[in-house]
């Protein structure tokens, strides 16, 4: 409140704001209220120009700067930083592997967050496969998960995750997570029997399938790690390797040309059977014996490298 120690209309005293005057208002006393609530997380300080004058024919006025803080209420929930949360684990991790960083942020000015997987709505079991530290967020798994025991048949778990102000009342902020687990290369491709035998003329023509090699592979069919796949190794043998070949796929044994082979004359073919994308490899040898009016192929499996 101002003061004019001036007698008469000289001594009345008006007042106005000079700024802010959507969100504050001044009354005849000087006492300044706000027109609307106010949000410390959309603007936390204000500094109101205030000014007085008085009723002379000739007024004198004078100003001042009033600084307005916001007090902080509990008002906002946690929100992540993300709302859906996708990972992949590779199987067999070691127990208490850290597989994703949560974080979440409170606008209000005092909090205190803690992390941890939400019960309810959750699958009973999720709780005994995932943790979530309470202080730092980290999501990590408490078991060793193996793809080819698992009865889910996408092998991912979805759960919900929150974050709670423990010192505030709003509700916890949540997010969805989904772990998926990947199917790595546990198995080593076998071949389905040690020896393999086909007859095939001497003047076959180039295509001509000498005999099919099979192998098998524990992973799961249709990934990645369970795709066996064939081919001849051109450097061991270069002169069999150009007369003969393996599909990559079917592991059909073809010529690679139109045979035109004296008798007994024998072939040394290695090949290795191979998981899509991965480095094992199981190795075979196709020994291929050119006889009078035919040609035996025998292929032993050998060890793996």
């Amino acid at each position: 409140m101002r003061t004019d120690p001036d007698l008469g209309p000289s001594g009345e005293v008006h007042y106005r704001l000079v700024n802010h005057q959507k969100l504050f208002s001044i009354n005849a006393t000087g006492a300044i209220t706000t027109t609307t609530p106010l949000d410390r997380e959309v603007k936390g300080h204000y500094f109101l120009i205030v000014e007085a004058w008085d009723s002379a024919v000739d007024p004198r006025r004078s100003r001042l700067t009033l600084s307005v803080s916001v007090l902080d209420v509990d008002d906002n929930s946690p929100v992540f930083t993300q709302q859906t949360y996708n990972v992949t684990l590779p199987e067999n991790s070691p127990k208490d592997t850290v597989i994703l960083q949560l974080k979440a942020i409170d606008a209000d000015l005092v909090s205190n967050l803690t992390y941890g997987i939400r019960t309810r709505g959750s699958e009973p079991g999720i709780a005994r496969l995932f943790r979530v530290d309470p202080l730092t967020g980290e999501l990590s798994v408490l078991r060793v998960l193996d793809y080819e025991a698992l009865s889910e048949p996408e092998a991912t778990y979805t759960f919900t995750v929150e974050a709670t102000d423990t010192g505030g009342s709003m509700p916890p902020g949540l997010a969805s997570v989904t772990v998926r687990i990947a199917d790595m290369n546990d198995f080593s491709p076998a071949f389905s029997q040690s020896v393999y035998r086909g007859l095939v003329a001497p003047n076959a023509f180039k295509g001509t399938i000498v005999t099919t090699v099979t192998a098998n592979d524990s992973d799961p069919a249709g990934t990645p790690a369970g795709r066996v796949r064939f081919k001849v190794n051109q450097e061991a043998f270069p002169y069999s390797a150009s007369i003969l070949d393996v599909e990559e796929r079917t592991g059909n044994v073809v010529t690679r040309v139109n045979l035109n082979e004296e008798p007994n004359l024998k072939f040394n073919l290695n090949g290795v059977a191979r998981l899509t994308g991965l480095t094992f490899h199981c190795r075979f040898t196709d020994d291929i014996i050119s006889y009078v009016n035919k040609v035996a192929s025998v292929l032993r499996q050998s060890e793996e490298f």
